[in-house]
């Protein structure tokens, strides 16, 4: 059987979580461009206590540790075993002359969260888009929002501007037949028409949902050279998973045609893609 294009809640639990976290660095280096336009978004200051919803290893976590009061309580909730391990191992090593509180991690699902007293700021990147039931999900996360709280959420914006994934597709749509997505099935263009977002926000209770968009332009894999961002990109995007069980040879044949065609866009000692972010925020 063909890995999934889009994983779901129990491949980002498992296997698919393990794969992030094999290449973390590289991925946050890559995606860190959206982090601070993220956390400008949630309006931090004064926030008492302070959530990352489907944290993955910890980077943003930490981003926003950093940019918080010095007092603020900060938690990062994952469904991966494996990434919450290792960002508990962040925080336990995070140093003494770090400002703020190290944040707290903890394995959960946005679906059925629970805690004893509500956040005042949550914040998630490119995590929404994979809820497998996301009516479930927001409703449960406008109950973890105290009343007046802010929530920020980062979504891919369309494929068309976002070539660092259309490239990739394309390249592998040449090799294989790719499976038609449903527009509603998880997956990161889940939300590209930022309106399907608004209007399940809109149901669970958020109000004031404002959105602005980040636009620019993302290293592959951080600043890898033009092979070895195909590498990265092949063994680690979803849209590749479908040349899993394909055999080596065309997985191969995948990465020196993605290689030949990220060599045009090697700028700066990076492989350099435009892409298009959807910065959605709102209180409750």
């Amino acid at each position: 059987m063909t890995a999934p294009e889009n994983p779901s809640i129990n491949d980002w639990a498992g296997a698919r979580g393990e794969k992030w976290l094999a290449q973390l660095g590289q991925m946050e280096a890559m995606l860190a461009p959206a982090d601070q336009p993220l956390i400008d978004q949630l309006a931090l200051k004064g926030g008492r206590r302070i959530a990352d919803l489907a944290c993955g290893g910890g980077g943003t976590t930490l981003a926003v540790a950093k940019a918080a009061d010095p007092d603020a309580a900060i938690f990062g909730y994952d469904i991966s075993p494996a990434l919450v391990s290792f960002a508990q191992q962040r925080a336990a090593g995070q140093g003494a002359d770090q400002p703020g509180t190290a944040p707290v991690f903890a394995v959960g699902d946005s679906a059925t969260l629970q805690v004893d007293d509500r956040f005042d700021r949550i914040i998630s990147r490119f995590g929404t888009m994979f809820f497998p039931e996301p009516a479930r999900a927001f409703a449960n996360i406008a109950q973890l929002l105290a009343p007046g709280g802010r929530f920020a959420f980062a979504v891919w914006g369309p494929l068309a501007d976002n070539y660092w994934m259309g490239i990739i597709r394309e390249t592998v749509g040449e090799l294989v037949d790719l499976p038609v997505v449903p527009a509603d099935a998880p997956g990161p263009m889940r939300y590209g028409e930022v309106s399907v977002l608004l209007r399940l926000l809109a149901d669970a209770g958020f109000g004031d949902v404002t959105v602005q968009d980040w636009r620019g332009d993302l290293a592959i894999g951080g600043g890898l050279a033009p092979r070895a961002a195909a590498q990265f990109a092949i063994d680690g995007m979803s849209v590749a998973q479908v040349l899993a069980d394909k055999g080596p040879a065309l997985v191969a044949r995948a990465v020196d045609l993605l290689a030949d065609r990220f060599a045009a866009h090697w700028e700066n000692d990076a492989v350099r893609l435009p892409a298009r972010v959807h910065l959605v925020s709102g209180g409750r």
